[in-house]
């Protein structure tokens, strides 16, 4: 129970941050001023820190607000480690281990770039995707996750995110076929939003606007676009472009594990990054891989692209896939001759005995 210093941010703390005094009693964090405490079951533990280390407690209010607990100095930190409870033990150890391996391993990578900026410089104009692809495969998977979580906490707090419920189910049952033998454990959400749009988070975090679910006109349709978006994960495409849009501070700020500011940004572009063509389109030919191994007909995609295409005519009604996922189109003519080209007499129309149940508990639409 020994009181170690730290700064809150967040609801009661400010953005700035509240220089506090908190313990650990039992199952609780305590914060002695303003005086509350926070179960070790909500906690989320974060570290990063380039000039030193750092370490977070992450966690929402119950307004669904992010707040935050940074141990000040090395005493409190080394005091956090050693008598936080059991249960928040395993994140501890993991990351702060992981942390100091990334960090040696990062600083050595750092001393070579610094020795070769020309070479680094010319490599990044050069074919800078392809480098930026190899670099972010250093970022640990379970940093990849941590982003993850950190980012979807900042979209829950938008509003809107349902966890459970007939269409909540529907999108589970549906995105566990196409997902069997991941490394990612998928966490699928439907978001209360006409917009028909979909997002993929790094770490396996898939949300679906109910818009788009009402748009999807059989579960074979849906099956198509989750099979897109599940590839946006498995091919590190979220993550990937998250740090080519927020550039190389953010590179090395993930890889070592600090992540609070850049799950903020990616919230914000969650649901709106631009992948380019070549992510698009090996998303396209590995979901319809996806559809075929889990014996799932893909024209449900190639339907669903159609339909997009012919709203897309119209800007002013083109829903909101399609400012993240460009030249529909285009590339339904590409799924159209992926599936010629690989036939699937295994294939079989996905049937969903919850998909009435999910299509009438939608909510009615505000447009």
């Amino acid at each position: 129970m020994t009181p170690f210093q730290a700064l809150l941010t967040g609801p009661e703390g400010g953005p700035a941050g509240t220089p506090v005094s908190a313990h650990f009693f039992g199952n609780q964090l305590v914060i002695d001023a303003p005086g509350h405490s926070v179960d070790i079951a909500q906690l989320v533990v974060s570290v990063g820190g380039v000039d030193g280390p750092e370490l977070f407690l992450n966690w929402l209010d119950g307004q669904g607000r992010q707040a935050s607990l940074k141990p000040l100095g090395a005493s409190a930190i080394a005091t956090v480690l050693q008598e936080a409870p059991a249960a928040l033990q395993p994140q501890l150890q993991r990351l702060w281990g992981e942390r100091q391996r990334n960090r040696r391993q990062v600083s050595g990578w750092l001393l070579g770039l610094t020795g070769a900026a020309v070479v680094a410089t010319a490599l990044l104009w050069w074919q800078g995707g392809h480098a930026i692809g190899v670099l972010a495969g250093w970022i640990p998977l379970s940093t990849e996750k941590q982003l993850g979580e950190l980012a979807l906490a900042q979209v829950r707090a938008q509003g809107g995110i349902v966890e459970s419920g007939a269409a909540q189910h529907t999108v589970q049952e549906i995105g566990q076929k196409l997902t069997a033998g991941s490394r990612y454990q998928y966490r699928w959400l439907v978001r209360n939003d006409d917009s028909v749009n979909a997002f993929a988070m790094p770490g396996g975090i898939i949300v679906v606007h109910t818009g788009l679910l009402r748009q999807a006109a059989d579960p074979g349709e849906l099956a198509g676009v989750l099979a897109h978006e599940v590839q946006h994960v498995e091919q590190r495409h979220s993550l990937r472009q998250m740090i080519s849009s927020l550039g190389w501070g953010a590179l090395v700020g993930v890889t070592i594990g600090d992540i609070s500011a850049v799950a903020a940004m990616l919230a914000h572009q969650a649901g709106t990054l631009y992948f380019s063509r070549d992510m698009e389109e090996e998303a396209d030919r590995l979901g319809l891989h996806a559809l075929q191994r889990a014996h799932i007909r893909p024209d449900g995609m190639l339907t669903f692209f159609q339909t997009l295409g012919d709203k897309e005519q119209d800007k002013a009604a083109a829903p909101g896939w399609l400012s993240s996922h460009p030249q529909t189109a285009t590339r339904a003519q590409q799924i159209r001759g992926l599936i010629a080209a690989t036939p699937c007499a295994a294939c079989l129309p996905l049937q969903s005995g919850s998909w009435q149940q999910m299509k009438a508990a939608l909510p009615a639409s505000v447009k």
